[in-house]
């Protein structure tokens, strides 16, 4: 028996496993009462049908995709998804394929989760519930269970996906999954958050700039990055138009990979609405399990939630409404799946700065101990903010062993405790656990408060504001706002003003960044100027040149490697974080004035004479085809690059 042959075997083994499983799951009932209809289940030799008055959606039998999704608006049913509905899919393979094996791998892209089965296991009025059950491919061997909830009263439907590895299977990685809905061309705006909410620009392309970049025939540029958001707090995104919406609303953010600065998409063009499980934007990881390893994920519930109003702001106040009462059920206790505990349990704790200056403002964060928790993709992590005397609550933990980090509170290192259990039903308290700051002497001057990202900085606001980093042009305004490049004066300037989010690899001039100041006597001892660096993507290579020199004096040449294409893809910061260090004698420094200065040693400097430069383009990794040719206006284009600074301290120690 060959390889092929064995991965079928064993494939039909699981499949049928998975069927009884779900044959035995006991009846749940809602924790909540609802009022209205019954929900009605149709059993069709192509389709299930789930109806409750309020929504229906019709279940393919072959691929477990939701084939139509409609409201019912004035007794009648309003479709709210174009022909591709609502549609799952992953992009991953299997690590190691056997030298055996003479099949092709797929082609870099999507793949479907190979549903073999689509059964009702669950039917009552109130609740009524399906599965679609797959079974692992040769390069995708995981098998993937889509299930499908509609509750009598609820507007709309849940659904979750689960991921389950068996120890016989291959190695596999994970690099992107999700659920997409495709609307209906009646839905004409988006709604992000409360600073992002607007028609969809619907201008006709005329070129790809980059990935999922587009030049529009109206003169402005489309970017999918542009509707990206901050995991940590973001529960809700939604499309609308003509009386009607349709959202995503996600609970619990527990199960997306990268934590609480993770970055992800919601909304892009032209109408399709995403709720992205895990993904590798901004330089996170994916999820990689070995041969031999037994793992299981379950992602989700959410709910897909369908409301009229008359304006887009009205139905906007009514989903977040919604997203609030789903965000006190949560954990639901009508899931009805072992990987998916619904007692749970709840971290306390102080944090104390030695130092006696305040924790409060920081982020506690539970993941696996071991590896950064911001590339983390295999687990599950929780995170609170850090309140008044340093205390911390993250409630609604899954049961088990984490490592608590604690980032923020005016410190580049973060805080680490490993071992900390969570039991069902029962809240851990940590006690007071003293965290001591790393310091290099006394601080002479400071630069932005280190929290991993940028967003205190000037073009680093979260929205699509001319100054907001969510639009790909952002770059341009560089040189209208600094067209001498930074000049920071400490003591004097502003980072809200003052001090950009991105240091370009174009649109610059010198190039370099200045840091002055004036110090009233010569240092003496050894000076250590850190830099927290949130995200760094070379124009060209694998790395970005990043010189330090002091007043004329090169102290330092950073290699940086590319962590991510947050900088030209709209994004504050990318999931890893670095941290340098650079020292140099106090002599170097005197008394009076002195400079500092941050040189990008491979930027193109910015053609002054032109007032309106050429559309640069992305790094040449990331370019299509048709971008590699920029279209020219008689002047110097260049290759988008960056350096983005969390924050940046000197110290002098003797």
């Amino acid at each position: 028996m060959n390889s092929i042959e064995s991965t079928n075997l064993l494939t039909r083994s699981i499949l049928a496993l998975s069927i009884c499983s779900l044959a035995l799951l006991a009846p749940v009932t809602p924790s909540f009462a609802s009022t209205g209809p019954d929900v009605k289940v149709t059993d069709g030799a192509t389709s299930i049908v789930l109806d409750n008055g309020l929504a229906r959606i019709e279940i393919g039998k072959h691929g477990g995709g939701i084939s139509r999704l409609a409201e019912r608006v004035g007794g009648q049913y309003v479709e709210l998804a174009d022909q591709k509905g609502m549609y799952f899919d992953v992009n991953g393979g299997q690590k190691d394929v056997p030298p055996d094996v003479t099949t092709k791998p797929p082609k870099a892209g999507y793949q479907g989760a190979n549903i073999k089965s689509v059964t009702i296991v669950r039917n009552t009025p109130d609740l009524v519930e399906v599965a679609a059950v797959g079974e692992p491919k040769l390069f995708l061997p995981f098998v993937i269970e889509l299930h499908y909830i509609m509750m009598r009263g609820v507007s709309g439907y849940y659904a979750y996906a689960l991921f389950r590895h068996d120890a016989s299977l291959p190695g596999g990685g994970i690099g992107q999954t999700r659920f997409v809905i495709s609307g209906s061309r009646s839905l004409t705006d988006h709604a992000i958050d409360d600073a992002r909410k607007g028609p969809v620009d619907r201008s006709p392309s005329v070129r790809t700039v980059s990935d999922a970049t587009y030049l529009l025939q109206d003169g402005t540029i489309y970017c999918k990055y542009n509707n990206t958001c901050f995991m940590r707090d973001h529960h809700l995104h939604g499309m609308t138009g003509n009386g009607a919406g349709v959202w995503m609303v996600t609970p619990s953010n527990e199960y997306v990979n990268g934590g609480p600065i993770k970055q992800e998409l919601t909304v892009h063009a032209y109408n399709s609405l995403l709720t992205m499980f895990i993904g590798g934007h901004y330089g996170s990881h994916s999820a990689e399990v070995n041969a031999g390893e037994t793992w299981a994920r379950l992602f989700g519930p959410i709910l897909v939630y369908m409301n009229q109003g008359a304006t887009t702001d009205d139905m906007y106040a009514d989903a977040k409404r919604q997203a609030a009462e789903e965000m006190t059920k949560w954990p639901y206790t009508w899931v009805n799946n072992p990987e998916y505990p619904v007692a749970r349990g709840t971290v306390t704790g102080t944090i104390r700065l030695t130092d006696g200056e305040s924790a409060q403002g920081a982020t506690a964060v539970l993941a696996a101990p071991g590896s950064d928790w911001a590339l983390q993709a295999n687990g599950y992590e929780f995170w609170s903010g850090v309140g008044d005397g340093g205390k911390f609550s993250i409630p609604k933990v899954r049961p088990g062993t984490y490592a608590l980090y604690v980032y923020g509170a005016n410190q580049f290192e973060q805080f680490e405790a490993d071992n900390v259990t969570v039991n069902p039903d029962m809240t851990t308290d940590l006690g007071t656990l003293d965290w001591k700051p790393v310091k290099h002497g006394q601080t002479l001057w400071q630069i932005g408060t280190p929290d991993r990202t940028t967003l205190k900085y000037r073009g680093g606001e979260d929205n699509w504001g001319p100054n907001g980093m969510r639009h790909f042009s952002n770059f341009k305004t560089y040189p209208q706002n600094f067209p001498n490049d930074v000049t920071f004066v400490i003591g004097k300037s502003h980072e809200a003003t003052d001090w950009n989010y991105a240091q370009w690899t174009w649109y610059c001039k010198k190039p370099y960044w200045s840091i002055d100041f004036t110090l009233p006597s010569q240092p003496k001892g050894t000076m250590t100027l850190t830099l927290g660096i949130a995200g760094s993507c070379p124009a060209n290579g694998h790395e970005t040149y990043t010189n330090i020199g002091v007043n004329g004096h090169n102290v330092a040449d950073l290699h940086l490697p590319k962590t991510g294409p947050a900088a030209y893809r709209s994004g504050g910061n990318d999931s890893e974080y670095q941290i340098k260090y650079v020292t140099f004698d106090a002599s170097l420094l005197k008394a009076g004035d002195n400079e500092i200065t941050l040189g990008d040693g491979r930027a193109t400097p910015f053609p002054q004479s032109a007032l309106e430069p050429a559309e640069p383009t992305a790094p040449e990794e990331e370019q299509p085809a048709a971008a590699k040719e920029p279209a020219h206006t008689g002047k110097s284009a260049g290759s988008i690059g960056a350096v983005m600074y969390d924050s940046i301290r000197l110290e002098v120690s003797q």
